[in-house]
C-alpha cells in the first residue's frame, strides 16, 4: 500500500447543454492534463448528456476536484454514489480519455480500452464498489 491514504469519488451528473464532438474532445483534453499534474486517474463517460466519471488518487486532490465539477456550470443535478479511502486504484494510468464510436453508444474509453473490458472482474473493488461497476456496465451498454 502506498505511504498515502488514497480516495476515490463516483458520481453521475447532467449536462447542461448537449457537448459536441469538438467540445468534448476539449473537455478531455483538459480534464486528462489537469488529472496527470494531479496525479488523479479514473474514467469519464458521457452519453445521453450524462457524465459518469470515477476520480481516484489522494484524498485532498480529489475532493478538490469534485468541487470544481459539481460548481462547474456544465454540470447539473450531480448525483454522488461514492466518496471513500480505497486501498488501491481501479484504473491505474487511465488519464479520462474515451473515444465514442458512435453518438448513440460510448465504444471506447480511457484511450484504447473497450466498454468490454468493463465485464472483466477487479478483484481489488469492494463488493459495494462491484455493484457500482455494475452501474458503469449498464452505462455503456445497451
Amino acid at each position: 500500500m502506498p505511504p498515502y491514504m488514497l480516495h476515490h469519488i463516483i458520481y453521475l451528473s447532467r449536462a447542461t447543454v448537449a457537448f459536441n464532438e469538438q467540445q468534448l474532445q476539449q473537455l478531455l483534453r483538459q480534464a486528462s492534463s489537469r488529472n496527470q499534474a494531479l496525479d488523479v486517474t479514473g474514467i469519464l463517460l458521457y452519453g445521453q448528456e450524462q457524465f459518469l466519471q470515477v476520480l481516484e488518487g489522494e484524498q485532498v486532490p480529489v475532493q478538490t476536484l469534485y468541487e470544481q465539477i459539481r460548481q462547474d456550470p456544465r454540470h447539473r443535478d450531480v448525483t454522488t454514489f461514492a466518496d471513500k479511502q480505497i486501498a488501491q486504484r481501479a484504473f491505474e494510468g487511465w488519464a479520462m480519455a474515451y473515444h465514442p464510436q458512435d453518438p448513440q453508444q460510448l465504444q471506447q474509453f480511457a484511450g484504447l480500452v473497450s466498454p468490454a473490458d468493463l465485464w472483466v472482474e477487479r478483484p481489488n473493488l469492494t463488493q459495494a464498489d462491484q455493484h457500482l461497476l455494475q452501474l458503469l456496465r449498464s452505462f455503456v451498454s445497451p
